[in-house]
């Protein structure tokens, strides 16, 4: 009897820790199954060392998930695809940007979301597609990246550097020196005259600054004359224009006729002034032959002394 009961206790607990255990079980099991989390994709084009699975994701220096898998971007092979899960409701925005950090000096990695402003809207998958972060190298990955280049703009340098302290460089820099050692003593000499020169230069300026008011007042008095005298120029042309409008009839009349009248007196004038040169001439000869005897006067007897008097006057 005694050792039934004790069978019947073993097994009751034999049965009770079952059941215990299978309901931690069942519990576990529903938490878990509970747990969701947001899964999506991250690429980086360079290299991802030090970063691994389980790897913490941190949004602005919090933590907000972890790396689930690495691996090589099945459609193309120079890019590395990294998924993340993210506990739910982490503010991942449409201009959200994954880096890849190094953390500490231990050397691992991990991914650092920043960006996402408030009016940004939430990154969502479309058409059932796990979304995708867009990623950027971080500052010091770019700073590896374009160490290269940095240490050969380093090295041209160096090699300039030395191209400009050869001797020969060094020796006129040394004789450059010298001239300008010799060309400040030069100054120090001058330097007198020089002091003399600038204060004449200022004389000279107070000077002008004296003069030029009365010159420029002169100038304004000689351009009202100037303007005066252009106006009186105009009025005179105006009166000489208004004349002419006046008699240009009687000019007109005056170049059509009393132009040929004038010739034909001067023709006349210039007979008569002929014959009396004539007559003067032979007066100066022989007088009084010419007076008192004789047609050997040297005049023509056909032509009268009064011919051409006459004939200009009829004329």
């Amino acid at each position: 009897m005694e050792t039934r009961a004790n069978y019947v206790l073993v097994g009751s607990s034999v049965l009770a820790a079952i059941a215990i255990i299978l309901g931690f079980i069942f519990w576990l099991g529903s938490s878990q199954f509970n747990h969701r989390e947001d899964t999506y994709y991250t690429y980086f084009t360079g290299s991802v060392a030090g970063l691994s699975s389980g790897s913490i994701v941190r949004y602005r220096g919090v933590p907000v998930g972890t790396v689930n898998n690495i691996e090589i971007d099945p459609q193309n092979v120079e890019r590395i695809r990294v998924t993340l899960k993210m506990k739910p409701g982490t503010p991942v925005k449409t201009d959200s940007v994954a880096s890849l950090e190094t953390q500490g000096i231990t050397g691992g990695s991990y991914v650092e979301l920043t960006g996402g402003t408030q009016a940004s809207p939430a990154l969502t998958s479309e058409n059932d597609q796990i979304p995708v972060i867009k990623a950027e190298n971080s500052s010091l990955q770019s700073l590896v990246a374009d160490a290269p280049k940095l240490l050969g703009k380093l090295n041209q340098l160096a090699d300039s550097a030395n191209s400009i302290l050869s001797p020969d460089n060094i020796k006129s820099i040394s004789e450059t020196f010298s001239h300008l050692n010799n060309v400040s003593a030069s100054l120090d000499t001058i330097g007198p005259d020089a002091k003399q020169a600038v204060a004449n230069f200022n004389q000279l300026t107070a000077d002008l600054h004296k003069q030029v008011p009365q010159v420029m007042n002169t100038l304004h008095q000689d351009g009202t004359s100037i303007r005066e005298a252009a106006d009186e120029f105009h009025k005179v042309a105006g009166d000489l224009d208004a004349t002419i409008a006046e008699n240009r009839g009687p000019l007109r009349d005056f170049t059509a006729n009393g132009l040929g009248d004038v010739s034909g007196l001067v023709s006349n004038l210039r007979e008569l002034t002929d014959t009396l040169n004539r007559v003067a001439d032979h007066l100066d000869r022989d007088p009084q032959r010419y007076l008192f005897g004789g047609t050997n006067a040297g005049i023509d007897p056909n032509r009268p002394l009064s011919s051409g008097i006459a004939t200009g006057a009829s004329r």
